[in-house]
């Protein structure tokens, strides 16, 4: 019981902090600039994983991020909904059961949600190699853009 309390106090921290990152998002127009847009970025992240596997010489123009990136962080702030959606159907299943329709019922958002832990700890870890990767880009990673 212990573990599940603290599982939920931060859990909420973490939405806290994502709806007021969210508000500032939409509110700053920044979502623009940071949120993947297929019909501007789908060939720039081909072209840039092309750049990756040494297909293609010269990286695609970057702006705040290049459109992998874009990608990768529209889709893990998609995954955090997921996990919060179905972090909800398994801690009120009755109460929320309509929801749990969506994720096929307790069963499997449990497993919508432990999959989800998976794929946000795979996020973290290629940050964290990126990061051994390019140290210099440490305090680019904490800011949010150059120091």
């Amino acid at each position: 019981a212990g573990g599940r309390a603290w599982h939920f106090a931060v859990a909420w921290i973490v939405v806290g902090n994502a709806l007021l990152w969210l508000i500032y998002l939409f509110t700053s127009g920044e979502w623009r600039r940071r949120f993947f847009w297929p019909p501007r970025d789908t060939r720039p992240a081909i072209a840039q994983i092309a750049h990756y596997l040494r297909l293609r010489k010269e990286a695609p123009p970057v702006d705040l991020y290049n459109s992998l990136q874009r990608m990768a962080y529209t889709s893990a702030l998609a995954l955090g909904v997921v996990e919060v959606l179905s972090g909800l159907v398994i801690y009120k299943p009755v109460q929320l059961q309509a929801l749990g329709v969506l994720f096929g019922g307790y069963d499997g958002a449990r497993l919508v949600h432990f999959a989800g832990l998976v794929a946000l700890a795979g996020f973290v870890i290629t940050h964290v190699i990126m990061v051994l990767l390019h140290p210099r880009s440490l305090g680019e990673m904490i800011t949010g853009g150059k120091p």
